[in-house]
């Protein structure tokens, strides 16, 4: 009798296994090579906004302002009331030099009253005035734009759209995500509108100074950065929200956490990427946070913040999806990685330009 050829059932069996153990073997390799990709993209990009802010530097002799907000003062709650109107931030007053000079033309940002390149501007206390504040940039606001864009960062898909925020008319419907904020110092923003320094609250360093970068209505000088430019962070990588109703990473959003980095002086945002947030009374820093906690917010979506009511977020900290830390961009351009490890001592002084302190070893 002719005996039919083919595998026998333990045969098929152990191919099997051996398939799968080298596929077990392969997936990790090739998530390092996308993940090591994306590293290099988000580095690209950060250089980019880099060289774009320095572009604007060269053009108006200072940055530009973290954000515009016509009626802010120091210690002023109505700095951070994205209820109210407010004015173009940073990132829209950059696209020139971000070879977006089509869209910035579309944002009229100059259309904005009182607009200079760091305006300065008297507290606005009546409806009229506030009537009259021309928030017509805001068309823009849905654009969205790669180089803001962290590859590794799946949430920054899904577009901002709480309807809370101070809205223009004819603007479109959501704000687009973006991954990068310009740092302002590390107290809550309030406390500096127009680069106003302020003593640390960090235990055990009450006499180091937080000196934003940039800040409501403000934006350094070269001059300023006395800690010098290649010591002080300029730009840091944040977090897309994990819900539309988060405001965290919105590239045209001048509000902590949104475009703006500034945290880091309290136990509950004390470093990047920090996993505080579970008991909702700790956490990073969204006050906000009722409409979107949940118990392992900082555990597993590595995203806390504090589960109470409030306007806006006081401040806003580094985060990224990168394993082991977050991008940064210093302050002559260069770009590198900034490990979880880095102490909260170090981290202050990194996004403060003029305390001057010697940075830690673990600043490198």
């Amino acid at each position: 009798m002719n005996r039919r050829k083919g595998f026998t059932l333990i045969e098929l069996l152990v191919v099997i296994a051996i398939i799968a153990i080298l596929i077990a073997l392969l997936v990790p390799a090739v998530q390092k090579v996308r993940e090591a990709a994306a590293r290099t993209q988000c580095t690209n990009n950060i250089k980019q906004i880099g060289l774009g802010l320095h572009g604007y530097y060269d053009a108006y002799k200072r940055f530009p302002p973290g954000s515009q907000v016509p009626y802010a003062q120091v210690n002023d709650d109505s700095n951070l009331d994205y209820g109210l109107p407010f004015g173009p931030n940073w990132a829209v007053l950059t696209l020139p030099y971000l070879d977006q000079v089509p869209l910035y033309e579309i944002a009229n940002p100059y259309s904005y009253p009182g607009i200079a390149p760091v305006p300065h501007v008297s507290s606005i206390t009546n409806v009229a005035q506030l009537a009259a504040v021309n928030t017509s940039w805001q068309k823009i606001r849905a654009t969205v734009l790669p180089v803001f864009l962290c590859p590794s960062d799946t949430y920054n898909q899904v577009p901002f759209n709480n309807p809370n925020v101070y809205s223009d008319p004819a603007a479109p419907v959501g704000w687009a995500r973006g991954n990068y904020g310009v740092t302002a110092g590390f107290n809550d923003y309030d406390h500096q509108n127009g680069g106003t320094t302020i003593s640390s609250t960090v235990a055990g360093h009450a006499s180091t100074i937080s000196s934003p970068m940039f800040a409501s209505n403000y934006g350094a000088t070269m001059a300023q950065v006395t800690d010098g430019v290649s010591n002080t962070i300029m730009i840091a990588e944040l977090r897309a929200g994990i819900s539309p109703l988060d405001n965290r990473g919105v590239w045209a959003l001048g509000f902590s956490g949104s475009s703006i980095v500034n945290a880091g002086r309290q136990a509950y945002n004390p470093t990047p990427n920090n996993m505080l947030g579970d008991n909702g009374s700790d956490g990073d820093e969204i006050q906000s946070c009722d409409q979107i906690w949940v118990s392992n917010i900082g555990s597993f979506y590595g995203m806390g913040c504090i589960n109470e009511q409030g306007p806006i977020n006081c401040s806003g900290m580094s985060r990224s999806m990168h394993p082991g830390g977050v991008m940064i961009c210093m302050g002559d351009g260069s770009a590198r990685m900034l490990y979880n490890t880095v102490s909260e001592y170090t981290w202050c002084l990194m996004v403060s330009k003029a305390d001057g302190q010697v940075l830690p070893a673990d600043a490198y």
